[in-house]
């Protein structure tokens, strides 16, 4: 009895030693303060969990890793969610070294991915759906670019163009995973609910508007890319260049024939 008497004392001391000493602090409330203790930080106590950092007297610069992280001044720093900089700055930085998903459902591979950036192909962040702003404006300063060259190709290349109308087809990923063992009433839920999005998804098919890329790459290259996989895409706004070069030379000639016109009687000044 004197033996359980002493173990429990050791571990009642060793439980008051980690609740002073520890980075972890759970409060009666259930909510967790990692790295630090600051209670006007959340006041009315609406946060579950609060990650700080060691930065200055807020604390500033905490981060979150996921798996394993490595020596940041060595190129480390692989994949974490925290405090922008080195200061308190209060901006939010979702870091993936190696790139960054942005999935719904069942996520990558075989669920939906709203979008992605790759260090494989730095230059560019791909989105799987429609982008809606209120605006969108694209960096054109004269600074930002070199070699600068007027267009010599313009109407006679743009008529070789050919719009088209066009519903996209649907992607061939999975609607959902083989379920494996008894489903919990949750699980049916999510296979439920995922089941029902991927319908939307599929039946939302509106016709748009558009170029086959293939036939821009053959008039403008320049204006048509290849991914790694070999589908094709256009730079629709490189059009706006060529059109407005297209306006100018077909003005040109309206002005000539009109001066014909005039010339030979057929149109009065």
């Amino acid at each position: 009895m004197k033996r359980i008497t002493i173990l429990i004392n050791i571990a009642i001391i060793a439980l008051l030693s980690f609740n002073t000493q520890a980075q972890i602090k759970v409060s009666i409330g259930g909510q967790v303060k990692i790295f630090g203790d600051r209670p006007q930080d959340d006041p009315f106590n609406d946060l579950s969990m609060q990650v700080y950092g060691s930065i200055g007297e807020y604390l500033a610069g905490g981060k979150l890793g996921i798996g394993d992280y490595g020596r940041n001044e060595n190129w480390g720093a692989n994949v974490y969610i925290g405090e922008l900089g080195n200061t308190d700055t209060d901006k939010l930085v979702l870091h993936g070294k190696k790139g960054i998903y942005l999935t719904w459902g069942q996520g990558y591979p075989t669920g939906g991915i709203i979008a992605r950036w790759e260090d494989s192909d730095p230059t560019k962040f791909k989105f799987e759906t429609d982008v809606y702003a209120k605006g969108i404006l694209l960096s054109s300063d004269k600074r930002f670019k070199e070699n600068i060259k007027p267009i010599s190709k313009k109407l006679s290349e743009l008529q070789k163009l050919n719009g088209v109308s066009y519903v996209l087809s649907q992607s061939s990923q999975n609607d959902v995973l083989t379920p494996r063992g008894a489903l919990t009433e949750k699980e049916q839920n999510d296979i439920a609910h995922s089941k029902e999005v991927n319908k939307k998804r599929k039946e939302k098919k509106r016709t748009r508007l558009g170029l086959i890329a293939q036939n821009v790459q053959a008039v403008f290259p320049e204006l048509v890319e290849e991914d790694s996989e070999g589908y094709l895409s256009i730079d629709y706004i490189g059009l706006i260049p060529v059109l407005v070069e297209s306006i100018k030379e077909q003005q040109k000639q309206i002005e000539l024939l009109e001066k014909m016109a005039k010339k030979d009687g057929y149109i009065k000044n």
